[in-house]
């Protein structure tokens, strides 16, 4: 029998209209001197910003911020703010935004202990001890960083991408609020999207016993995704719609998918070389390239699981059908079909596609 451990500590606040509530709740876990950290102008345009700085002046909440955290997080933002930081010494670090702002703040979180730097806990050549506790305010579905143990950051000058999971990247606390997402763009909503059901489309295909359970709440996110995409895709503010998009983001990526099985994320640590190397494509549209390429390459291998995931996504008794109709749904989304699409040169696509072939 194989031995583990699992742990996931986030406390969610799950409020509409509960972003004029931050302050408060950030109170009642007995912090008061914060450091924000949000994504550029969309927060302060949408009136969030304003919301929230209201709510943190209204409950005496000393604060200083820093702006402009952008997709695919660079480590030169993590280690200038990092300076702050550390002179300023608060008591939480707050991230508002996706998946990009949590994971800065989760590298900053933990820089503020560390007297190196902060990447080499992504270059796995150093691991945390300690970190700053973190808040969260999510306002796009997709990472599920506001409720996991990773933490994601590039390095361009050097086409590095590389995460990393330890117990010190659990926020403190998350507040959901669909309502926050409405506004997301369709580009984006369809790159959370992919995000959100690869988390659980990996889990699923990795090693399984004959009576495995996570693989069904696997599979049960994934076939949640699918359904609610064409509403959430032509109706963004749709509110059920959005708040299971949210739900199962958090859910798809806080361990309970791969629950008691060993899993390795292997389409992801793809999508890192790409986007580490090409940081203009969006984590979730290169994810999109790969899913279903990973079944194609290895459907001899996981004919048996390709067949369940057929039977239950889409009811497809016909495992050979597998690969066309997950093509066919992402086909739906406003994304690129392929790496070409985006300028990747013809043997850099297939050098990455072979390396889909698992062992």
């Amino acid at each position: 029998m194989e031995e583990w451990t699992f742990i996931c500590p986030t406390k969610i606040y799950f409020k509409n209209d509960g972003l004029k509530d931050i302050g408060n709740i950030i109170k009642d876990n007995n912090y008061s001197k914060i450091f924000l950290i949000y994504g550029k102008d969309s927060f302060i345009k949408s009136g969030n910003y304003n919301t929230v700085t209201t709510s943190l002046k209204e409950n005496k909440i000393e604060f200083k911020e820093a702006s402009g955290v952008g997709a695919n997080p660079d480590i030169s933002f993590v280690r200038e703010v990092s300076k702050t930081v550390k002179e300023y010494n608060p008591d939480l670090i707050l991230a508002c935004g996706g998946g990009s702002v949590i994971d800065a703040a989760k590298s900053i979180a933990h820089a503020y202990y560390y007297d190196k730097d902060p990447l080499d806990f992504n270059k796995k050549i150093a691991i945390p001890t300690k970190s700053l506790p973190l808040g969260v305010v999510l306002t796009l579905s997709a990472s599920g960083s506001e409720m996991s143990n990773s933490c994601v950051i590039s390095d361009r000058e050097n086409n590095f991408k590389g995460g990393f999971n330890h117990y010190t990247n659990y926020p403190t606390f998350a507040l959901l609020d669909p309502t926050l997402t409405y506004s997301v763009s369709p580009f984006q909503t369809a790159c959370g999207l992919v995000d959100i059901l690869s988390h659980s489309f990996e889990r699923y295909f990795c090693t399984s016993q004959k009576f495995e359970l996570s693989d069904y709440l696997a599979l049960s996110v994934i076939k949640q995704i699918i359904e609610l995409s064409p509403t959430v895709m032509n109706n963004p503010n749709d509110y059920e719609a959005r708040r299971t998009m949210m739900l199962c983001g958090s859910f798809s990526h806080n361990g309970w998918t791969g629950f008691g099985k060993t899993t390795k994320m292997h389409c992801h640590g793809i999508e890192h070389t790409l986007s580490g190397h090409h940081p203009e494509i969006a984590h979730g549209e290169g994810l999109r390239f790969l899913l279903a390429e990973f079944i194609k390459v290895n459907y001899d291998l996981l004919k048996d699981k390709i067949a369940k995931f057929g039977k239950f996504v889409f009811d497809e008794n016909d495992p050979s059908m597998v690969y066309n109709r997950l093509e066919k749904y992402f086909s739906t989304l406003p994304l690129r079909h392929s790496m070409r699409e985006c300028g990747i040169s013809e043997s850099e696509e297939n050098e990455l596609l072979l390396r889909l072939k698992l062992n």
